[in-house]
């Protein structure tokens, strides 16, 4: 078979683009345009090198060449560990989808290290359109808040003489903020903010669950560290949620974290987490 090593490396870059971008939107990261780029234009030097040196086509080369290139995408992001495994799970489902539909065909899909296409180019498009729907299918959920989670963070908050360390998941979709200041708002769980809360202000919140009752039925005193933020969140148009300023939230790693934080609904995280943050 003739070979064509322009065509070799538009190709890999294409599919190891593809894959990138598959593993972080299951992985819920963001990745840049220039690092992604420049990772998928290494992919396809890289098949390009494994097709005219054979002995880069070794498998111990290729898992530490997909290692490379996750690092070129994701490295730095906390998530990296977590986002290089599903880089890896979609590749493989990739493959594996490119070598059925080859033997189905009796064409070949796969050379070297890489991808060259010897069916039409939609039948391509095909396998990588199935892999990545596979992938979410039986990965999105699992991926987001299964066993390879690295997205829960440990935060000590403090508020009125009273400490409590929680667990937040880190939610891109939370980008709420307090209308005075401008500070992001950690959203606890109604468990996880009643160890924090004032048997006064409990017993306020058990009255009635509409934020701005709950904060017109507190003392002035206690009424000032409060307030009612709005809020629009799925099956929600909108809505209000109660929320207090801290005395000081850290993070694990000793640093301080300006925000406030707001009461959310009964059962947020059912139990892995208790609450979101979004910074």
């Amino acid at each position: 078979m003739v070979v064509y090593l322009d065509v070799l490396f538009a190709i890999n870059a294409l599919m190891d683009g593809a894959t990138l971008l598959a593993a972080a939107a299951l992985g819920g990261v963001r990745i840049g345009r220039i690092r992604w780029l420049t990772a998928a234009a290494l992919g396809g030097g890289y098949a390009v090198l494994a097709a005219t040196v054979p002995l880069l086509a070794a498998l111990p080369l290729r898992v530490f060449a997909g290692i490379g290139l996750c690092a070129a995408a994701f490295g730095g992001k906390p998530a990296f560990g977590r986002v290089c495994a599903l880089y890896f799970v979609v590749a493989a489902s990739f493959a594996g989808l490119a070598t059925a539909l080859g033997a189905a065909t009796g064409r070949k899909l796969l050379f070297g290290a890489g991808y060259y296409i010897a069916v039409p180019f939609r039948v391509l498009l095909l396998a990588a359109a199935a892999g990545y729907a596979l992938s979410g299918i039986l990965l999105r959920g699992d991926a987001l808040h299964g066993p390879l989670r690295r997205e829960v963070e440990r935060l000590t908050i403090r508020f009125e003489g009273r400490a409590c360390e929680v667990r937040l998941l880190h939610d891109t979709g939370n980008s709420l903020a307090e209308p005075i200041s401008g500070r992001p708002v950690l959203v606890l769980g109604r468990e996880a903010a009643c160890r924090l809360l004032s048997e006064q202000v409990r017993r306020a919140w058990a009255e009635t669950t509409d934020a701005a009752a709950c904060l017109a039925a507190l003392p002035p005193e206690t009424a000032s560290r409060f307030g009612v933020l709005p809020y629009r969140a799925v099956g929600v148009e909108s809505g209000l949620l109660l929320y207090f300023r801290p005395d000081g939230v850290q993070r694990a790693n000793g640093t301080a974290l300006d925000c406030v934080c707001a009461v959310g609904p009964d059962g947020i995280g059912q139990g892995a987490y208790d609450g979101l943050i979004g910074v």
